[in-house]
């Protein structure tokens, strides 16, 4: 047989994008991936843009970005978008594997804050910590688990194997 095999059964398809109506003409990439602790660093860029206005391509491309992820329980992904991330995506985790799970961070060059939405749900985040002044930190428990790091303008959320969840912005003045 004239082939590699990969015996790592801990690898996934991390999927996400954009859901605002600007999706085909924003640029947000390239976005970088990057697994905490390793030297694991993804660079993403769009889809190819294959519509045709005339006689030139209509600059359009979809904001769909797939990277292989390394799984593990316990693991935490960075994702660093150099352009603007849309207010609107959708985050999904896809494995043979069914313990695959990991932590996804995403930091926002703006205060907004944002909330997290699974199967048509709010799911709330983690309860606020007075030690910390800030909400307790993910453990993995479930998917869609979340807490928004203020200040910092941090959202990170849990992703298990078949998870998918999206992400809208939250009046956070009530």
């Amino acid at each position: 047989m004239n082939a590699y095999i990969c015996q790592q059964d801990k690898l996934g398809l991390l999927m996400f994008e954009s859901l605002d109506y600007d999706r085909l003409d924003r640029a947000s990439q390239p976005i970088f991936v990057k697994m905490q602790g390793t030297q694991i660093n993804s660079k993403l860029n769009a889809f190819k843009d294959h519509n045709w206005d005339g006689f030139y391509n209509k600059q359009e491309r979809l904001q769909r970005f797939p990277a292989i992820v390394y799984g593990p329980r316990g693991s935490i992904y960075d994702v660093t978008y150099t352009g603007s991330p849309a207010k609107n995506q959708t985050y999904k985790l896809m494995g043979q594997d069914k313990t695959l799970g990991l932590t996804i961070r995403i930091a926002y060059p703006s205060a907004e804050s944002r909330q997290i939405k699974k199967d048509g749900e709010y799911i709330p985040m983690n309860q606020w910590d007075e030690g910390s002044q800030n909400y307790g930190p993910i453990k993995q428990r479930f998917c869609g688990e979340n807490r928004y790091i203020g200040v910092k303008n941090i959202l990170e959320f849990y992703l298990n194997t078949g998870c998918e969840i999206t992400i809208h912005p939250r009046n956070a003045i009530q």
